[in-house]
């Protein structure tokens, strides 16, 4: 068990969309949809060499530009030249997309590798261009999708008042549970970050609420997480330390071993904001031990750093 992003659901629900489009004369798209495929799986390697294979045939093939600027998108960060080729590989998939859903996908993916690479103001303007069109075609789905993205940028340039008003909107748009679960995370997080801590709790516990009802196992626990983490910064002790118990619970009745290590990392936290600093100290080791042993490395390194910061 373990979380997986609601954006991370989105990119995979756009690169299923994106296969339907590309069936054409030349007859590539069982190669455009193994390029996709690569790329889904990360073998970056393999969804550049299918991607320069098709356009060697067919240079103007949409869907192999947009398998080609995402991948080297996802490289751009350690190239300036990746960036750029990208963002020419995306904007030509732009010029052979039909009006409506195929442009409002295609901008979204150029709004996100303007993210990536920290263009921010590209970045929005690309999302909005996108929102614009979606609004046009009244396509509701694609409208708070850009809105949420237009509020992640927003948060990432640290203009969190903006990122607010963006995922608000986004939120009147939502259609479901899973979508108000994402907003209500979305909103929680914010409020954190502006120190409304009474409505960052509200909107958390509203979002675990979505997600009770919707959600999967590994979203729940998330959610849960996420809850004692809101109620840590609100300084809100005895309640995080609830939250975290509660999923160390859920954890261990439904057999999540990485949110067990979370759960554990969580009380750890609380223990050394308290003060307990020998306590946290034990629970920060065996936590790492687990969390190595599950072969959760970026989790061991978080913790990794929060015991050197308890230790200094």
């Amino acid at each position: 068990m373990k979380y997986i992003s609601q954006v991370t659901l989105i990119s995979v629900s756009i690169a299923l969309i994106i296969v339907s489009f590309n069936v054409n004369a030349y007859n590539v798209s069982d190669e455009v949809s193994v390029c996709n495929s690569a790329l889904e799986k990360g073998d970056l390697t393999t969804a550049t060499s299918v991607a320069a294979k098709i356009l060697k045939h067919e240079a103007s093939n949409r869907g192999a530009l947009l398998c080609k600027g995402r991948a080297l998108g996802s490289q751009s960060q350690d190239s300036q030249g990746n960036y750029n080729e990208a963002l020419s590989a995306l904007e030509l998939a732009l010029k052979n997309s039909q009006a409506g859903l195929e442009q409002i996908i295609t901008t979204i993916f150029i709004g996100n590798l303007h993210r990536k690479n920290n263009q921010n103001a590209e970045a929005i303007a690309s999302y909005e261009k996108s929102l614009n069109i979606s609004r046009v075609e009244k396509n509701e789905k694609f409208e708070r999708i850009n809105l949420n993205f237009i509020g992640d940028t927003y948060t990432q340039n640290k203009d969190l008042n903006a990122a607010l008003t963006s995922y608000l909107a986004g939120f009147k748009l939502s259609m479901n549970d899973n979508e108000r679960a994402e907003s209500y995370e979305h909103l929680a997080a914010t409020y954190s970050a502006l120190g409304q801590h009474d409505l960052a709790i509200e909107h958390q516990l509203k979002a675990m609420l979505m997600q009770q009802k919707a959600g999967t196992l590994d979203d729940v626990a998330n959610a849960n997480y996420v809850l004692g983490q809101t109620y840590q910064n609100a300084k809100e002790y005895d309640n995080a330390e609830s939250a975290y118990s509660k999923l160390l619970q859920f954890s261990k009745d439904n057999g999540g071993a990485y949110y067990e290590a979370k759960a554990n990392f969580g009380l750890a936290q609380v223990k050394a904001a308290k003060g307990e600093k020998d306590s946290a100290k034990i629970m920060f080791l065996d936590t790492l031990k687990m969390a190595k042993n599950i072969g959760e490395n970026e989790l061991a390194a978080e913790i990794d750093a929060a015991l050197n910061k308890l230790n200094n």
